[in-house]
């Protein structure tokens, strides 16, 4: 018989059913202790609050995925992420010479900037296999998603939460180093012997990088947020939460800004975004003043330059309309200061 300590992680199981006055009736089935009998009949659970419970799981999962799609729509330009993705190859191909010597070499990428890792082996089809570390390929996707399941478990306050997940980032940094690393063992196994020298003999490494990205990192971020879930105990502020639900009124706005001279973080936060959103502004006039000529030539034209030039004038303009975008989002928030309402509160 299993024991009854695998059975969820409070050791109960719970069966609901709807009452024809509109409750729900919850009846224990676990087994907390051998003498006691199943079926017993908890506290009843209203049918409002049920709904309201089911509302906002609904909502933090909306919320999750609108960030999810918001930053592929953001890293979506080539290189906007340089900086990271310049270290990050840097560490690659320095890691991967000092264990395996000869065996990276670091280059430029036709966007430009050095994010180009070429693997080095004879056995490689024609000795090479070039690599474009892209936005992607920085981990910070991961980390995003890992960021924003923390920020919306309703436990700890922020400050605690901006520290978790900045050990956090350092442990996705790393994992995500090692996943780069272990490329070129991966591609080299599959050159050896009969295979070396041969067309796409390098499949298993692409065939890892496609499992990582589909699955692998999901994986990983269910499984670290599923730890840090635990050992902070975050589940006592959960069970406050969802004890306090019921209490919420609604969201509340305060656009007057008379409290600036003592809000400094809220001074803070404007001036950010209002240096956001003029940088960006002049950003966008300095690429549309400047000579276009080629990028019209090439409206209808096929070719690999041309493919080039449209593409970098495209992110420009991308990148400038989503760094004004973000200043604008920080000044609606700085601006209109939005806060829940609890009942108790307002008591």
């Amino acid at each position: 018989m299993l024991s009854c300590r695998l059975l969820f992680f409070n050791r109960s199981l719970f069966l609901f059913a709807l009452t024809s006055s509109g409750q729900i009736q919850t009846f224990y089935v676990g087994c907390e202790g051998m003498g006691e009998s199943s079926g017993k009949v908890s506290d009843d659970i209203p049918f409002p609050e049920f709904v309201r419970m089911l509302g906002s799981v609904f909502v933090l999962v909306a919320v999750l995925l609108f960030g999810e799609i918001l930053f592929r729509w953001f890293i979506e330009p080539a290189n906007t992420l340089l900086p990271l993705q310049l270290l990050e190859a840097w560490l690659w191909s320095n890691i991967s010479n000092l264990i395996w010597s000869g065996s990276a070499e670091l280059v430029a990428h036709q966007t430009g900037p050095l994010t180009q890792v070429n693997l080095l082996h004879p056995t490689f089809y024609g000795g090479v296999v070039p690599l474009y570390v892209s936005d992607e390929c920085t981990g910070l996707h991961e980390l995003f998603f890992l960021g924003m399941m923390m920020l919306l478990t309703p436990s700890f306050d922020l400050k605690t939460k901006f520290k978790h997940l900045g050990i956090a980032s350092l442990i996705v940094f790393m994992l995500n180093l090692v996943r780069l690393v272990v490329l070129y063992p991966l591609a080299v196994s599959g050159c050896e012997g009969m295979n070396g020298g041969t067309f796409g003999c390098e499949s298993p490494l692409f065939e890892f990088h496609d499992f990582v990205l589909r699955y692998g990192s999901l994986i990983v971020l269910v499984i670290g947020w599923t730890i840090w879930f635990n050992i902070t105990d975050a589940r006592k502020g959960v069970r406050e939460f969802w004890n306090r639900l019921p209490q919420l009124q609604g969201v509340s706005f305060n656009p007057s800004l008379d409290d600036l001279k003592s809000n400094s973080p809220r001074v803070a936060s404007l001036c950010l975004s209002l240096s956001l959103g003029l940088s960006a502004i002049i950003y966008y006039i300095s690429i549309i003043m400047k000579d276009t000529s080629s990028v019209d030539a090439c409206t209808n034209t096929i070719s690999a330059t041309c493919n080039r030039i449209t593409t970098e004038y495209e992110d420009a303009i991308g990148i400038s309309l989503r760094i004004f975008l973000i200043g604008v989002s920080i000044l609606m928030f700085a601006w209109m200061q939005p806060r829940l309402n609890w009942l108790e509160e307002e008591e």
